[in-house]
């Protein structure tokens, strides 16, 4: 029987995933955004209908690829309030310190939004406190970029690749890590996995790696919808300065084959809902409570994916049967 819920779970858990509630408009250089002389065709992803500061975010993709390889991540983040800029290098076959230089000007123009008066943006970014990401050689180029700028408050690793994997000792702000099991192209054994090893215990840091992943998993938030939750958690923890969901941020997801972090939140289990430090049949009164009510508790949401239904009833009674 226990085995039949796991399925039921995994099954509609994939049928539920979805984007968030904002629409999205996109800013391209035809409409007056900036061409920075370091990196190549820049584009916006952005909310619309809603009030900020808002959060801000540059990616840039990996060696000979272009940005569409990664730009699912852009509408996706978009639509749950975050503003997404991609870069690319001016030649695609750059190494990470030209695609952190590439970041590090996408910072200036997407900054510049702020003050354009003709930009839907204008006067509505948090210009202050930024978050990069990058995908194999650009998530090697994101981790040097956040060295070199104040300004830069979190990263978002995909896969990343760096010449020297002693780079990552340099590392000063938050990192986030995913990354695909079998991935050839990034070896974890020779690039994620030293990149977290290497960065500091005094930086928080997390390391999620997909389980059969390999190096393109983490091109889009729709191959993974916990990898996808956390990158949004990660995003409202240091740059929303918002700590609602940071219990669910740690919690090793049901798809990872390795999951490491140094991060603590408060010690309340998720499923716990009547904060007596057990899991049992009166916490699934509670939830079913919440559900019928419609009601919204993080700590009821067991699986993670920013809803609370039928779905977390069943992962809280596999937790509990275990």
């Amino acid at each position: 029987m226990k085995r039949y819920l796991i399925l039921f779970y995994v099954v509609f858990q994939s049928l539920l995933f979805a984007d968030g509630p904002y629409s999205v408009g996109i800013i391209t250089e035809q409409d007056g955004l900036r061409n920075g002389p370091n990196y190549a065709g820049g584009i916006v992803y952005y909310p619309q209908g809603i009030e900020g500061p808002l959060p801000i975010i540059v990616m840039i993709p990996g060696f000979i690829s272009p940005i569409s390889d990664i730009d699912d991540w852009g509408p996706y983040l978009a639509s749950y309030g975050v503003v997404t800029m991609f870069v690319n290098v001016n030649n695609w076959f750059l190494d990470p310190y030209a695609r952190a230089n590439a970041l590090l000007d996408g910072i200036v123009s997407i900054k510049l939004e702020d003050t354009r008066i003709e930009s839907p943006l204008f006067s509505n970014l948090n210009i202050e406190d930024i978050a990069v990401a990058g995908w194999s050689m650009g998530g090697g180029g994101a981790q040097l970029a956040s060295q070199q700028d104040p300004s830069i408050k979190a990263v978002i690793a995909l896969s990343p690749w760096l010449f020297n994997a002693l780079d990552a000792l340099n590392n000063r702000v938050p990192i986030i890590y995913f990354s695909g099991q079998s991935d050839p192209t990034a070896p974890n054994n020779l690039h994620t996995n030293l990149h977290y090893n290497n960065t500091s215990d005094d930086i928080d840091k997390l390391l999620f790696e997909i389980s059969q992943g390999d190096h393109y998993t983490v091109c889009s938030p729709y191959n993974d919808n916990q990898m996808a939750q956390k990158a949004l958690f990660w995003i409202e923890k240091y740059i929303n300065e918002n700590n609602e969901n940071c219990n669910s941020l740690i919690t090793e997801p049901f798809t990872a084959s390795s999951f490491l972090t140094n991060i603590e939140c408060n010690n309340q289990l998720i499923g716990d809902l009547n904060s007596d430090s057990i899991l049992n049949v009166q916490d699934i009164i509670l939830i079913v409570n919440i559900i019928l009510n419609d009601q919204d508790d993080y700590l009821a949401d067991i699986n993670n994916d920013g809803l609370v239904n039928v779905l977390d009833v069943i992962q809280l009674v596999n937790l509990i049967l275990n």
